[in-house]
């Protein structure tokens, strides 16, 4: 999910990303300002998995995560017992359904454009009882 933002020209004037018409900058100071900058914005898009989590009710889990600073395109994966479940696919909020009293193994896999990928991992009891 990337966000923009709108900056106005006087504050990249002052912040040195543009340059006045006949300004000269260094072919250096251009260089080291240049990889200084993809530096920092490869670092502030690094995927990174926020929250997640999953709540059983009766006989079924709700399960989401959020994530931020990923690269387009994102894929969200969702197994179940080590089975993929492709109706789950590319949604952050899913219901599972549950056998009351069972364990049940639930992942999220989530992998951007840049090959980053996180995972969230919990292993929680189904619980019985009417919703």
């Amino acid at each position: 999910m990337r966000k923009s933002y709108k900056i106005a020209l006087p504050a990249l004037l002052a912040a040195g990303l543009l340059t006045a018409p006949g300004a000269l900058t260094s072919a250096a100071s251009a260089a080291s300002a240049t990889s200084a900058s993809t530096t920092q914005s490869a670092s502030a898009m690094a995927l990174t998995l926020d929250s997640a989590g999953c709540e059983a009710i009766a006989r079924r889990f709700l399960c989401e995560v959020h994530f931020s600073g990923a690269v387009a395109p994102v894929a969200i994966r969702w197994f179940v017992n080590g089975n993929a479940i492709p109706s789950f696919d590319n949604r952050s909020f899913v219901g599972i359904g549950c056998q009351p009293t069972f364990r049940y193994d639930i992942r999220a896999v989530i992998s951007d454009g840049s090959g980053a990928s996180v995972q969230f991992h919990t292993t929680p009891t189904c619980r019985s009882g009417t919703p």
